[in-house]
Order: C-alpha cells, then structure tokens, then sequence
C-alpha cells in the first residue's frame, strides 16, 4: 500500500498537480483503518463476551453439541441412549479454555456408576478433540432442581 501510494504521489507531482499529492498519504491512512477496523471491533467483542462469561459462538456450540451426541452413541447401546432424555449443555469460553456442563435428568435407580462413567469418558474424550483446554462437567441427576438453568 505504502508503494503504491508513492507512485501516486509521484504520478501527481510530475503532473502538475502537487497540493493533491500531499493527500496522498490521509488518504492512504484512513483506507488502512476502514479495512482494520473490523477486524478490531471483531477481537473487542469476542474479548467482552468471553469477560462476560457468554455462551461461546454458534459453531462451537454445535461442535459441543455434536461431540455430547457422539459421546453417547460410543459409551451406550442405542437402546440405552435412548432412555436419556436430551441433556442441558451449558458452556463458555474464555481464551483457549472451554467450559463445559452437560446435565442429564435420569430416573432412580435405573443407572449404575459403570454407565454413568462410560458416558462421562465418552463425552470428555470427544470434546477434548475440539482443540482447546476443555473443563468438562457431565452429570447424571435424578433431581431436576440440580439442572435447571
């Protein structure tokens, strides 16, 4: 950019026209912030939102999503996934650290710590595929005040 705005300048000057070459380099300076500046409002709300604890963006959520679906189908049987009903994923994201918590309401007595084990492995290795430090939290709960949102 800086070369070609010197060819600009100098094609100005020996044209006879040297109070515009002086514009030359404003010019040449507010084209560089136009094509910055979205790309730091961009990071500036992707900073305050991960400071606010938000929800991380859309394709992420899906990627979690996706990773709690997969997770099942590895660690139970199609029939005993099934009988989970679907969970609540809460999740954020701050830098390079995900947090993750996936509840599921379960009826008494109808899962074993073998199975509930099977299911938080399975769902932690998937989304430790996701690339960042992952804080996971699966949980199986008969209680549906210990998942509310």
């Amino acid at each position: 950019m800086v070369a070609v705005g010197g060819v600009v300048a100098i094609g100005l000057t020996t044209t006879g026209c040297p109070q515009l070459a002086g514009l030359v380099d404003p010019i040449l300076v507010l084209i560089a912030c136009a094509g910055i500046a979205p790309m730091a409002v961009g990071l500036a709300r992707d900073g305050v939102r991960e400071l606010l604890e938000a929800s991380p963006d859309e394709a992420l959520r899906g990627r979690i999503a996706a990773a709690v679906a997969d997770g099942l189908g590895d660690a139970l049987t199609p029939a005993r996934a099934s009988t989970l009903p679907p969970p609540t994923i809460r999740s954020t994201k701050l830098g390079q650290r995900l947090y993750v918590e996936v509840d599921f309401i379960v009826a008494k007595g109808e899962w074993q710590v073998d199975e509930e084990d099977a299911v938080r492995l399975a769902i932690t290795e998937r989304l430790d595929a996701l690339g960042l430090l992952v804080w996971p939290t699966i949980e199986l709960t008969t209680n549906p005040a210990l998942a509310a949102d």
